[in-house]
């Protein structure tokens, strides 16, 4: 009787088990009180073989990536293949579309770069007192910037370049940042999380990342983009 129950527990753990890999959807551990009980459904994942996505950005006809060599590609939303890779002399190391161009993060420096998004001519140069800049975002007029530094978000105005503010993060590095209209979102890969952060950066909840090889976040028309240095991205949508 005893081996019979043990055989059903394994059971029902195994079908928990395949229940969430085979729907793509993520459960939170329900005995911990401080996340959230459903998280979110993976709707696709891209494999983009060869491209280890450290950022990303939405412009409503591709997805555009930097990858760990700094090339700011351009990307099919819908297969991950490469359309196209802009020209840009310096070293991304993030990208955000404004509605218009592509903001570029230049690797280990405090400079920003707004380059054309068809021919990759610069157009106007940001280069803030402080900062090593990685992955950033743009949304509602202003630019958030992960500032490996103090690792922290900058959100900065992107016609003067001043810092409006400066939101502390949980983690323990920020290796995506976006901000979705109703709050700042990161990841930090080191302890596999999604942290979703009020204004002044108070967390308010925090989800598992599906990889602890994620790098890059965006969000676009409801759904956030995450990409995986093992060469795939991830299409989420949260509940």
């Amino acid at each position: 009787m005893k081996t019979m129950r043990t055989a059903s527990a394994l059971l029902a753990v195994f079908s928990l088990l395949c229940l969430a890999g085979c729907n793509d959807r993520f459960f939170d551990n329900p005995y911990d009180p401080e996340v959230e009980t459903v998280a979110y459904e993976i709707l696709a994942t891209l494999q983009v073989a060869g491209l280890a996505p450290v950022d990303l950005s939405f412009s409503g006809d591709v997805l555009w990536a930097v990858d760990a060599r700094s090339r700011v590609l351009a990307l099919n939303y819908n297969s991950g293949a490469l359309v196209r890779e802009l020209d840009f002399p310096l070293a991304a190391a993030g990208v955000a579309y404004d509605g218009e161009d592509l903001w570029l993060s230049v690797k280990d420096t405090a400079q920003l770069v707004l380059v054309n998004i068809v021919n990759g001519a610069q157009i106007r140069v940001l280069k803030l007192l402080r900062g090593s800049f990685g992955p950033l975002d743009y949304s509602s007029g202003r630019l958030y910037v992960a500032d490996r530094l103090s690792n922290s978000v900058l959100v900065v105005d992107p016609d003067s370049g001043d810092i409006v503010r400066t939101v502390s993060q949980p983690g323990f590095a920020i290796d995506g940042v976006c901000f979705n209209g109703a709050n700042l979102w990161t990841i930090d890969a080191s302890q596999a999380k999604f942290f979703r952060l009020d204004e002044f950066g108070a967390v308010l909840s925090h989800y598992p990342a599906p990889s602890r090889s994620v790098s890059g976040l965006a969000f676009a028309e409801g759904i956030f983009w995450c990409g995986d240095r093992s060469g795939k991205i991830f299409k989420i949508r949260f509940q």
